[in-house]
């Protein structure tokens, strides 16, 4: 069976390496992600309620190539904890294969209201009357299948603006794609780990962290071309199913629908800001180097290309036709956005018109959404 080998460095009393290491050849590899100065010890006051102290957050110790640390977590994980024992527990499952996550992790837990109780295992099992011999077997096929798992719950997609997307929860299909992608046998008992409750409690916990977002993209794009097979498998499976995700689908769905269609509602006068709003931020997205990552890797300030009162109507005109609206019937595009429900309804059926000669106003498309 293969192992997990995670190398860690200690300085300050954190865990400064970003490597997933299940090989000799993998441990040799440069993966670091940028190092901070904050220790162990530090803690800001919490965003979020009272500070909960001593939910358990498993480590490994250093050299451990048993995934001790992971099995257990993953099984306290499982077993129904509240939402803040469970998004600790699936930090430590994070930190576990990639220690560099840890402040960044630490961080998104304070910001709960969490005051993590670090144990390393399995040196520190003994003391904190932990038995090591009940934690689940899994290889390091499993490892990597539960790790990419939880990092496609960072896909965080706006219910409320996208709720007639109602295909059942992809997140069973990606476990089965996962399997493929690191070459984990057909027969891995590894399932969807959890429900859709739990998924959206860790998606809103720990996947809207943007600090945390960006380690964990940063650590997908450093790793695109990784030496190892499944490592470098896992890492462009995740790119590719986390790009143009998140808030990027309120601008994806007007790109779609109103730029690449070069959409004559792009020259109505009366909505010249909100198109000169949206032509800001192809702009902004274009010029980033990941356009597909824009809402994850940009800086905080720079979220605000992406906020839906820039362009309130053009996003629900926008959103009608995406759910197959000719302007007949009245969504709930208009409601979502604060829109006015017949303006949107008129320009509905402006777009799709062909009567009569139209100016249309051009703006740059982005390649590849």
């Amino acid at each position: 069976m293969r192992k997990a080998g995670i190398k860690l460095e200690e300085s300050n009393s954190l865990i400064h390496s970003d490597s997933i290491v299940p090989s000799a050849s993998t441990r040799r590899s440069n993966l670091n992600l940028p190092i901070t100065n904050q220790s162990n010890n530090q803690f800001g006051i919490s965003r979020i309620g009272f500070m909960t102290n001593y939910i358990l957050f498993y480590i490994p110790d250093e050299g451990d190539s048993t995934s001790i640390a992971f099995s257990l977590a993953y099984q306290a994980a499982t077993m129904n904890p509240r939402d803040k024992e469970l998004c600790t527990y699936v930090g430590s499952m994070l930190c576990s294969v990639v220690p560099g996550f840890k402040n960044s992790v630490v961080a998104a837990l304070n910001g709960i209201g969490v005051r993590p109780h670090f144990v390393s295992l399995p040196s520190q099992a003994e003391e904190n009357n932990i038995d090591i011999s009940r934690a689940p077997q899994l290889d390091w096929s499993s490892v990597l299948v539960i790790f990419g798992y939880c990092i496609v719950l960072f896909k965080v997609d706006n219910d409320e603006l996208f709720f007639f997307d109602t295909r059942k929860n992809p997140n069973t299909k990606r476990i089965r794609e996962l399997k493929t992608k690191v070459g984990s046998s057909t027969y891995n008992s590894i399932n969807r780990p959890f429900d859709q409750h739990k998924e959206k409690e860790i998606r809103t916990m720990l996947g809207n962290d943007h600090a945390l977002r960006t380690s964990v993209f940063t650590f997908l794009m450093k790793n695109f071309d990784h030496p190892d097979s499944q490592i470098c498998s896992l890492c462009q499976y995740l790119s590719l199913i986390l790009s143009w995700s998140g808030d990027m689908r309120v601008f994806t769905v007007m790109h779609k629908w109103l730029v690449k269609t070069n959409s004559r509602v792009l020259s109505v006068s009366r909505l010249k800001q909100e198109v000169d709003n949206l032509e800001e931020t192809i702009n902004a997205i274009a010029s980033h180097t990941y356009p597909q990552y824009f809402s994850h890797l940009c800086s905080v300030s720079e979220l605000f290309y992406l906020d839906i009162s820039r362009f309130r109507t053009l996003f629900a005109v926008a959103l009608e036709l995406e759910m197959g609206g000719d302007g007949s019937f009245e969504y709930d595009g208009a409601y979502i956005t604060n829109s006015d429900s017949s303006t949107v309804r008129k320009l509905v059926k402006h777009h799709l018109s062909k009567k009569g000669v139209s100016t249309v106003r051009f703006l740059p498309t982005i390649p590849g959404i």
